[in-house]
C-alpha cells in the first residue's frame, strides 16, 4: 500500500517536470520508476496451511512423534504471470532450510516431508526468487498438543490417547511443589486447570507460572485430582479444528508426622523378631537340658 502511495506521488509528478520545462527524459525516468514500484508493491505470495495427522498422544526429545502421513507445503507468487527461478523453505524455529522443488511451469514450489515429526511442526517461511524480484510468505504446519514424556510417564486412559494419567505424587503438609503440564504442539497449546472436576482456585499458597501450578506450605485441601487441560485451534485444508490434551495427576498430602508409621512398623517388625530369636534359643536351651538329662540316666 505504501509502495503504490509513492507510485501514484510521482506519476503525478510528471506534469509538474513538463511545466517547468524538464525534458522527456526525466518524465521517462520517472514513469520506469513508478512502473517498478508499481510491479514491486504487486508482488505477493500465497501457499499452504497443513497439520500433522497424530494418532498418539506422547512424544520425547529422544523419540519424537510421527505423522501418519507424509506432508506437503508449497507457496506460489500471487500473480500468475510471475515465474520462480529459486525457491527454498526455511523453518523458522531452528532456521533449518530445505530446497524446493519448483513446478514445470516455475509457478509454484513444493516440499513434502515423508516421514513427518512433531518437530517438523510449526512456522516456515517460503522464499522464492523472481525476475521481478524476491517473495516471501509464511507457511504454517500444525499439530495437535501432545505430551512431552522427557522426564514424566504418562499412561494412556480409557483407551483414549489424548486422554492421559500421571504418576501420583505426594507431598508433606508445610512442605513445596510444583504441579507440571508439559504440553507441545503447533499453535502453542493454552493450557486449563481444574481440580476435582471444578475450575482451579488460585490463592495465597496456590499460584501459576505459565503451565505449573505451584504449592507452597501445603495443606491437607490442597490434595486430590489436578486435571490438566491442553487445547489449540487452526484451521488446515478448509476445515477448523479445535483439539484437546488431558493429563490427570493425584497429589496426595501426607502428615509432617507421617515418617513415624513407617519408622512404627520396622520397631514393631524388630520385636518380633527379636521375641521369634528369644523363644527359639529358649527352646533350643530346653532341648538340650532334656538330652544331657536323659543322657545321664
Amino acid at each position: 500500500m505504501v509502495l503504490r502511495s509513492f507510485a501514484s506521488f510521482f506519476y503525478k509528478l510528471i506534469p509538474q517536470f513538463r511545466l517547468y520545462g524538464h525534458g522527456g527524459d526525466e518524465a521517462m525516468l520517472i514513469l520506469l520508476l513508478t512502473a517498478f514500484i508499481a510491479d514491486a508493491a504487486a508482488l505477493g505470495g500465497r501457499g499452504s496451511k497443513t497439520a500433522l495427522n497424530l494418532v498418539a498422544g506422547r512424544t520425547s526429545d529422544a523419540h519424537a512423534l510421527h505423522g501418519v502421513d507424509p506432508v506437503t507445503i508449497w507457496c506460489s507468487p500471487d500473480n500468475p504471470q510471475v515465474a520462480i527461478k529459486t525457491a527454498q523453505f526455511v523453518r523458522v524455529a531452528d532456521g533449518k532450510k530445505f530446497k524446493a522443488t519448483l513446478s514445470t511451469n516455475k509457478k509454484n514450489a513444493t516440499l513434502t516431508i515423508a516421514k513427518p515429526t512433531i518437530v517438523d511442526a510449526g512456522e516456515y517461511t517460503c522464499e522464492l526468487e523472481t525476475q521481478h524480484g524476491p517473495i516471501r510468505h509464511q507457511i504454517y504446519v500444525y499439530a495437535r498438543p501432545v505430551a512431552l514424556i522427557n522426564i514424566e510417564h504418562f499412561t494412556v486412559k480409557d483407551d483414549n490417547e489424548f486422554h492421559l494419567e500421571g504418576p501420583g505424587l505426594s507431598v508433606e503438609k508445610g512442605h513445596n511443589i510444583n504441579i507440571t503440564c508439559p504440553v507441545t504442539g503447533y499453535p502453542p497449546p493454552i493450557v486449563k486447570w481444574t481440580k476435582d472436576g471444578a475450575p482451579l482456585e488460585l490463592g495465597a499458597n496456590v499460584e501459576l507460572s505459565k503451565t505449573t501450578i505451584q504449592i507452597t506450605n501445603a495443606e491437607y485441601k490442597d490434595g486430590g485430582k489436578y486435571s490438566c487441560e491442553a487445547i489449540n485451534e487452526y484451521s488446515a485444508n478448509a476445515k477448523t479444528s479445535r483439539l484437546l490434551l488431558v493429563i490427570e495427576k493425584m497429589l496426595n498430602v501426607k502428615s509432617e508426622m507421617a515418617w513415624l508409621l513407617p519408622l512404627a512398623v520396622i520397631l514393631v517388625m524388630l520385636i518380633l523378631l527379636g521375641l521369634i530369636i528369644f523363644f527359639c534359643e529358649l527352646r533350643k536351651r530346653k532341648q538340650s537340658k532334656s538330652a544331657r538329662y536323659v543322657a545321664a540316666e
